[in-house]
């Protein structure tokens, strides 16, 4: 009797588990579709962005969300970027949408550069009788960049627009000229690095155009202050140099007229008086 007991007390235990184990996992995958929506859509390393997770249910009862998480490949195996919810669950009504914030990602400086994958997590109950459900999606994957790439994408778009207000500016010293020659030159060799992805070298490349527009402009400065000061100077020369001009010219004529006053006036030739010798 007392053996009947423990057989029925186990039987009974065990079908505890079994039914714990059916309501652990009675959710199925296709229950739930979760999109996310990223801040941007370039991912560089030591980049913080955020995203969104959008839930779909697609379950014919409701479903209480208790946590909600992304998980990437560079991450320990149990850890999650993700909000607990467990204070104050999110219901999601039956073949309802929800979005939940905004969740902040802190991409590692030091992760590698090229595809890594991510899954979401989820943990919560469904239906009336509240049965614990845990979910991952399917693996996603992101591209991350160098964090150098981002740099240059950056700077290549100032040192562009640079470049085209220096031209537009139409320099007229030759030394300004020269100096935007050398950062255009500059500017193409950036380029080129950045093709063959040598973005250390393309962001010296840009920093160096950029200290030659600089330069530029500081030359076109000095040219247009000295043209000025030219300018300045001629406009008081010219003035003084005429008044001196027409002075000259003024005494001139007087000393002409004065000695033309001074001269003698010509005598006019008498006719010779004869004598007659005749003999008387």
């Amino acid at each position: 009797m007392k053996a009947s007991a423990l057989a029925l007390i186990a039987i009974s235990i065990s079908i505890i588990c079994i039914l714990n184990i059916g309501f652990a996992s009675a959710l199925n995958q296709n229950e739930i579709s979760v999109s996310p929506s990223w801040s941007t859509p370039i991912y560089y390393q030591g980049d913080s962005v955020s995203v969104k997770l959008i839930l779909t249910s697609n379950s014919s009862e409701e479903l209480k969300i208790y946590f909600i998480g992304i998980h990437f490949d560079w991450m320990a195996s149990d850890s999650f970027y993700g909000r607990d919810l467990s204070a104050d669950p999110v219901v999601v009504s039956s073949y309802k949408t929800y979005v939940f914030d905004p969740m902040a990602i802190n991409i590692p400086a030091n992760v590698s550069v090229g595809s890594h994958s991510y899954f979401i997590g989820i943990e919560g109950t469904q239906g009336t009788l509240s049965i614990s459900f845990t979910w991952d999606s399917e693996i996603r994957t992101m591209q991350i960049q160098d964090s150098n790439s981002k740099v240059f994408n950056e700077l290549i778009q100032q040192v562009n627009a640079n470049i085209t207000k220096a031209v537009e500016a139409e320099y007229q010293s030759a030394e300004a000229q020269s100096l935007l020659e050398q950062a255009a030159n500059e500017y193409a060799e950036a380029w080129l690095s950045s093709g063959d992805e040598k973005w250390e070298d393309a962001i010296i490349h840009l920093q160096n155009a950029d200290s030659y527009l600089e330069q530029a402009e500081a030359a076109e400065q000095r040219y247009a202050e000295q043209s000025a000061e030219q300018q300045r100077l001629l406009s008081i020369v010219v003035p003084i140099v005429v008044i001196i001009v027409v002075i000259i010219v003024v005494v001139l004529i007087a000393v002409i007229v004065r000695k033309r006053r001074k001269q003698p006036e010509a005598v006019a030739d008498q006719p010779l008086e004869t004598q007659d010798f005749t003999p008387e």
